[in-house]
């Protein structure tokens, strides 16, 4: 459930935490891998961190076991998504804080592949560990195969080849990548395939008046979001809404 700021505490006796977060570099986002180049989550996290006296450490997991390390050996888990528990296996209830940013979630293509339908598609990529609510819907009526990366990069590598027809990415995410190969229109976002925009949330079972400070936080601190995102070149919207919306 979302958690309100209704509820807000007093501060916690505990000030040290564990944030549990995707061992994979998901930039401008995120990056909690060793050597990463950080991202606007690290940044806001920290800021946050900082401004109430806690200190977080954060733990890198796979992406199928972080869901599960909540209370076990981590205090709270980014990203994460009430959409994605139903996917996640028997756990236990969650409390969101508000989004934190949204992502916007994208099929990828060849240019000369852009009208590409569902009826079409053979193939997919999808990172280890996501949940592509959209695409595991479609699944149940249409003939693609999925196949799952250990990371962004595998998953533009792989379309990029032609090996694979669509890769499911993250729009920020995929643009990043593409630049660094210095192929920044090698793809482009499939006009007729799923698009989603999905809230980042920072989850708890049981900080629950940590959670009410952080969603004090993102209030009172939206100046400062808004040049985070500036500053990593953030789009929380496609730069043209020409997408059909498959639900």
């Amino acid at each position: 459930m979302l958690f309100s700021m209704a509820f807000a505490m007093a501060m916690p006796v505990q000030t040290r935490f564990v944030v549990g977060t995707e061992d994979l570099a998901f930039y401008p986002h995120y990056d909690f891998t060793t050597g990463g180049k950080n991202g606007f989550a690290n940044d806001v996290l920290n800021k946050f961190a900082e401004q109430y006296g806690y200190q977080f450490s954060f733990q890198p997991l796979p992406v199928k076991r972080l869901y599960h390390e909540l209370d076990n050996t981590v205090d709270f888990i980014y990203p994460d998504n009430p959409a994605w528990h139903s996917f996640q296996g028997d756990l236990a209830d969650r409390l969101y804080s508000e989004a934190l940013v949204y992502n916007l979630g994208v099929s990828m293509v060849k240019p000369q592949r852009q009208q590409l339908t569902i009826k079409q598609v053979r193939t997919l990529a999808i990172i280890r560990g996501f949940t592509p609510v959209q695409w595991l819907r479609l699944k149940q009526s249409n003939r693609f195969e999925i196949f799952e990366v250990a990371n962004p990069q595998s998953a533009v590598s792989l379309v990029l080849r032609g090996e694979l027809d669509v890769a499911d990415l993250e729009y920020n995410v995929a643009l990043h990548l593409l630049t660094e190969l210095q192929q920044p229109e090698g793809l482009v976002v499939a006009e007729n395939l799923p698009f989603s925009q999905v809230g980042f949330h920072l989850s708890t079972t049981r900080h629950s008046e940590v959670l009410a400070q952080f969603n004090r936080f993102l209030v009172d601190n939206q100046l400062l979001l808004q040049e985070l995102k500036l500053h990593y070149g953030l789009l929380e919207q496609l730069p043209q809404q020409q997408l059909e919306y498959i639900e």
